[in-house]
């Protein structure tokens, strides 16, 4: 006898219910994220509209949605709501994948190996991590043989300075004081400048932090959002949980991905073998270096990150875990 035949009737009917709310409120979304997109399409395709906002309509929508609803819609979340729509035009599918589903498909190209790919998912049930295992696979980017380099081209390490950064504007940002000069640490995390601090100094200057006072640097030096780091936690072998010296006193605490590589999942032999590595080699690391860039496709920070080895000399964590075939190489 199956347990479903054993439970009470009103337990049976208790679980059915949420079953359908939660299966509900999945549908909601995906349709209020093909709904969005549709809206963005057509003011985009309205001519007086498009003259009034301008290219810049998707960056001033995740502005002001941002400060009206907090966090979900970053640029490149906004832009993967329009790019929803235009795959969909009729209507957002009627199945029960959930957005996180449509955000790994919208990254297949191929209309034909998508539409395949999202029958699958479907009617196999796959979860979220399925489907981006199999996507990858399908890529190339296999997790089986290590020997398959996705990518043949080397990882060209990056950095930049330490300790450089820029002046923004309130306006650049979307504060309501716009004429506020702000400390841009990179993350999105600015701190207004009180007016000894902004004595002059203006809006694009680039700053050192020296003795605890901002001094304008050589205009042809560059922010590289390099930091020094503090691991806090090994989450698996190609991304890891930081603190960050971010100036002025700023403490970023960062999910940082390893940038251009890709390990194992977590779930097999080769993933824990993986973290473990990163795990023994960072073990007695003090501090780290990290680059930090940002993808726009997946909306998170990447990260070039260097250490100092027991007899002084810089190792390049990315490039390390290629050689040591821990990794592969992410297609570009």
């Amino acid at each position: 006898m199956s347990n479903d035949q054993i439970m009470p009737s009103g337990y049976r009917k208790l679980l059915a219910e949420i079953v359908g709310l939660y299966d509900s409120a999945r549908r909601t979304l995906v349709h209020a994220h093909w709904e969005i997109g549709k809206r963005i399409v057509r003011i985009e395709q309205d001519g007086a509209a498009r003259a009034a906002y301008g290219a810049g309509l998707l960056v001033r929508l995740s502005e002001d949605l941002t400060r009206e609803r907090g966090v979900g819609f970053s640029p490149s979340s906004i832009k993967r709501f329009r790019q929803f729509y235009l795959l969909h035009p009729k209507g957002a599918p009627a199945h029960l994948l959930t957005w996180a589903h449509h955000a790994e498909l919208l990254t297949v190209r191929d209309r034909k190996t998508r539409l395949l790919l999202e029958k699958r998912a479907d009617e196999q049930g796959m979860t979220r991590d399925e489907l981006r295992k199999l996507i990858r696979e399908r890529r190339g980017i296999g997790k089986g043989d290590r020997g398959e380099v996705a990518d043949g081209t080397p990882l060209v390490p990056k950095k930049g300075p330490l300790g450089l950064y820029q002046i923004r504007s309130g306006a650049d940002i979307g504060w309501p004081r716009s004429g506020v000069l702000v400390f841009d640490h990179g993350f999105r995390f600015y701190d207004a400048l009180d007016d000894t601090q902004a004595q002059g100094l203006a809006a694009g200057d680039f700053v050192e932090e020296r003795d605890g006072k901002l001094v304008k640097a050589d205009q042809a030096k560059r922010p590289g959002y390099t930091y020094t780091a503090y691991l806090q936690e090994v989450i698996d072998g190609d991304t890891l949980r930081v603190a960050l010296d971010a100036g002025l006193g700023g403490i970023a605490r960062q999910k940082l991905r390893l940038r251009g590589i890709d390990c194992p999942e977590i779930d097999t032999p080769e993933g824990k073998a993986a973290k473990v590595f990163v795990e023994t080699v960072l073990e007695e690391i003090s501090s780290m270096t990290v680059y930090t860039s940002r993808n726009a496709t997946h909306d998170r920070y990447e990260a070039d990150v260097f250490f100092n080895d027991q007899d002084g000399r810089e190792v390049f964590l990315n490039g390390l875990l290629l050689d040591t075939r821990h990794a592969v190489r992410m297609k570009r």
